[in-house]
């Protein structure tokens, strides 16, 4: 078959970047010819030599109205194409099949915001465009399919649930025999517990609350380690700024929980990351993986209730958890069984 991926950026970090290298790899791997069509990439992200790239930049056109833009660039263009399968992993209205790994309306209720500024009325404009013009829309969690339902009104025979997939090859419990390697590479303490929080966007993850905890922690063994950016600026002696950094399967495995107080988050890719690499997870009740967390694998906690977290980050301990070596088969979220699921939906369109 010959496959579209879109998306608006070709980069290095970020669950979704992680996803469409993922699936081109992947669809390589099964014979397929792939062509990949963004908005803007980066020099140092370099997919395999088989895969043609496609950059429709938006030029000089304001940011609020970039990804409007690019969805008409895109529009034009696949006039011109004759594909058998497109996917788009963005808010675009030209393809079969969009993903939807989240949405603004349900962003700015969780978040309780009123949504008047311009740029999330292009947002949700985005948002509804998409979500009427694809044939299928493939939801990240059963929290997201039923956002779709009731702040989108999208019928349910147009929503298939697929949570995002893990790339066993990075992402394994064997990593763990390599923590305290690991630590020493980072400058992390081999006597305390590590608390890992992954985060490009700190306020909707839940760092400030996170920063209050660890203040009142200072008394203890524990330890939050953070990567990703913004860099954080903290005179806490407890906790550690790492920044980005591409090699997570590495962190997770120097870490001894992974910890995401979210208030909203669609998913949250790093949950099954974490625990496919064997580090139970502290995660909040509004982060759509909770669907795929058990007693042995973490615990689950009211976003804002700073008491249970304090609480927790305080006594828990990695005896308390026996995550399965096969978390991620039991749960489907192989990259394999994920993309076949979607080639499975896309036969659905013809």
């Amino acid at each position: 078959m010959k496959i579209a991926l879109i998306h608006y950026r070709l980069i290095l970090r970020g669950g979704l970047e992680r996803r469409l290298f993922n699936y081109t790899n992947y669809l390589l791997e099964q014979g397929h010819e792939v062509e990949v069509i963004v908005a803007k990439r980066s020099h140092d992200a370099q997919l395999p030599e088989a895969v043609k790239v496609h950059v429709l930049s938006p030029g000089l056109m304001p940011k609020v109205f970039r990804q409007r833009y690019f969805d008409h660039l895109l529009g034009k263009f696949m006039q011109q194409q004759n594909y058998d399968l497109s996917l788009s992993l963005m808010r675009t209205s030209h393809q079969d099949l969009v993903l939807c790994p989240g949405n603004h309306l349900g962003f700015l209720k969780a978040m309780h915001k009123k949504g008047n500024r311009l740029t999330d009325k292009e947002q949700i404009r985005c948002d509804k465009a998409a979500f009427r013009q694809s044939r299928k829309i493939i939801a990240a969690s059963e929290m997201m399919a039923k956002e779709l339902r009731e702040l989108y009104h999208i019928p349910q025979d147009k929503i298939h649930v697929l949570r995002p997939p893990v790339n066993l090859a990075h992402f394994k419990p064997g990593n763990k025999v390599h923590r305290d390697a690991y630590r020493k590479k980072y400058n992390l303490p081999l006597d305390k517990r590590i608390f890992l929080f992954i985060s490009s966007s700190h306020f909707r993850k839940g760092l400030p609350l996170l920063l209050d905890c660890f203040r009142q922690l200072q008394d203890t063994d524990a330890v939050l380690v953070i990567a990703g950016l913004p860099p954080v600026q903290s005179e806490l002696p407890n906790v550690i700024d790492l920044q980005y950094n591409t090699q997570m399967e590495e962190l997770y495995a120097a870490a001894d929980f992974t910890i995401h107080p979210a208030r909203y988050e669609p998913f949250g890719q790093i949950v099954p990351e974490s625990l496919s690499s064997g580090t139970p997870v502290i995660i909040s009740d509004t982060c759509g993986a909770a669907e795929v967390v058990g007693p042995d694998e973490g615990r689950i906690l009211p976003a804002t209730a700073t008491a249970d977290w304090l609480h927790t980050i305080r006594n828990i301990q990695t005896s308390d958890f026996n995550i399965p070596e096969n978390y991620a088969e039991l749960h489907s979220l192989s990259v394999a069984e994920h993309v076949e699921a979607i080639l499975a939906i896309g036969k659905t369109t013809y």
